[in-house]
């Protein structure tokens, strides 16, 4: 079928075709009589071969849902504004160059998705849509967005990933209903202090902006952040406080000197994982000096940890007993160095590698919980990791009282360790198998300090290593 024709009166179609779904079927163009169909509210155009669609289709006022994603439409007709009931409008996969301004009349529209087209700019229109919440512009080639970007008060979602942007606009902060902000493969250099002002936001991804060197100290107003994807930026040098709801990804990132050292400001979880200039610059010894230091400590309720890269000498500092105990965590819980001092938390330590080749696909190491005098305590210290192919350390601390868990002198303390991948399976470690992922583990107590210990006097240290 190369072309559709209509010719329905305005009252027969008003009283029958409220669904046109004409999904892959090889339509070339489209006659002007689909201005006819006045009752249509969902019109299904995608996986076509369009170029150009007729001025016909903008008498469609009744219309909410248009999708023509996947075909080869190059241009809208400017009379698109008169859609008004428009709310979700797909031209993803398509050959647009540019956006007509009258985009801007669509008071009602939702969601407008351009993915994967050729846009070099946004027309100042699209600034009026204050009904707008999702808006994704992946892949094309915007270089800059309009300052009146601040205006889209209802904006939850902004993919802006791989486009070619070099900054954001300050305006970009009275978002304050955005929850998503996309922007990774662009050519970022910096973000604006303002992005501190997204109140609502959730997910900030920063991925491949190789010119990327710094977060603003702004980023520490999110409160509401749970996820941060930094990986892969060349030039990141160094990281701001982060809060405890903030997973971060920065793996890869071979110029990532300076994370916080203070493990509350860390995030919940932070992989630092192929960022070597961490092993230069012995962070894992810092970070496990600073550790009984850390005047945070005492505000942790949940479990934080982190992977990173560790160099030969700090591995054989920081691991250096070895016991060939088997596949799990198994330790006594030592008295307390002074009967005033109680366990302020535990940290599990692990040294884990997956190399190459090995038979699990996509493997990770898990921990299900912990088994405290011979009672489970399910999701206790339950977490997963993804070991890279060369070794990195694992750490986890764990504040005392997680989950109603209270480790006492005296107590037998075993943690299951578990591999598993994406195939539905699940096994315990075998410290013989040529497969292992957990090479060495150590557990660090630390004690609330006294006014006789110091708190770096207050850190006893149990170490084993698990490898045969």
């Amino acid at each position: 079928m190369d072309s559709i024709g209509l010719s329905l009166t305005p009252v027969q179609a008003s009283s029958c075709l409220t669904e046109l779904y004409l999904k892959d079927c090889n339509l070339s163009c489209l006659s002007e009589e689909i201005g006819n169909l006045i009752s249509l509210r969902t019109l299904d155009l995608t996986q076509n071969n369009l170029s150009t669609l007729p001025d016909g289709i903008c008498n469609l006022t009744r219309l909410k849902h248009l999708d023509l994603e996947a075909n080869n439409v190059s241009n809208l007709p400017s009379g698109i504004g008169s859609l008004t009931s428009l709310e979700e409008l797909v031209l993803s996969r398509n050959s647009l160059c540019t956006l007509p301004d009258t985009i801007g009349k669509l008071s009602c529209l939702k969601g407008l998705l351009v993915e994967y087209n050729n846009l070099s700019t946004l027309p100042d229109g699209i600034c009026n849509l204050t009904r707008l919440k999702h808006l994704d512009l992946k892949a094309n080639n915007v270089s800059n967005l309009p300052s009146g970007i601040g205006s889209l008060t209802s904006l939850e979602s902004l993919i802006l990933t791989r486009n070619s942007l070099c900054t954001l606009p300050d305006t970009i902060g009275k978002l304050s209903c955005l929850k998503n902000l996309f922007v990774g493969n662009n050519k970022l250099s910096h973000l604006p202090s303002e992005i501190g002002d997204l109140d609502s936001l959730r997910w900030l991804e920063l991925e491949c902006n190789n010119g990327f060197r710094a977060l603003p100290e702004s980023i520490s107003k999110l409160v509401y952040l749970e996820r941060l994807f930094l990986g892969y930026n060349i030039s990141l040098r160094s990281l701001p406080k982060l809060t405890l709801t903030t997973t971060v990804s920065a793996e890869s990132c071979p110029s990532l000197e300076s994370p916080p050292l203070e493990l509350d400001q860390l995030g919940r979880h932070a992989d630092y994982s192929g960022s070597n200039k961490l092993v230069e610059n012995n962070y894992l010894t810092s970070l496990l000096k600073q550790l009984p230091k850390s005047k945070g400590l005492s505000k942790l309720k949940d479990v934080v940890d982190i992977i990173l890269p560790a160099g030969e000498e700090e591995l054989r500092i920081w691991f250096p007993y070895h016991d060939g105990r088997g596949p799990n965590v198994s330790f006594v819980v030592p008295p307390s160095p002074s009967v005033n001092q109680k366990i302020l938390g535990w940290i599990l330590r692990f040294v884990v590698c997956a190399p190459r080749g090995t038979y699990l696909h996509q493997p990770w190491v898990s921990i299900k919980g912990v088994i405290c005098n011979k009672i489970p305590w399910h999701h206790v210290a339950s977490r997963i990791v993804y070991p890279p192919e060369v070794d990195h350390v694992w750490l986890m601390y764990i504040p005392q009282g997680h989950r109603g868990l209270q480790l006492e002198g005296g107590d037998e303390v075993e943690i299951p360790m578990y591999l598993a991948s994406n195939v539905p399976m699940s096994i315990a470690i075998e410290v013989t198998h040529p497969n292992t992922y957990v090479k060495k583990w150590a557990i660090d107590l630390i004690y609330e300090g006294d006014e006789i210990h110091k708190a770096n006097d207050t850190w006893w240290q149990v170490a084993y290593n698990i490898q045969l």
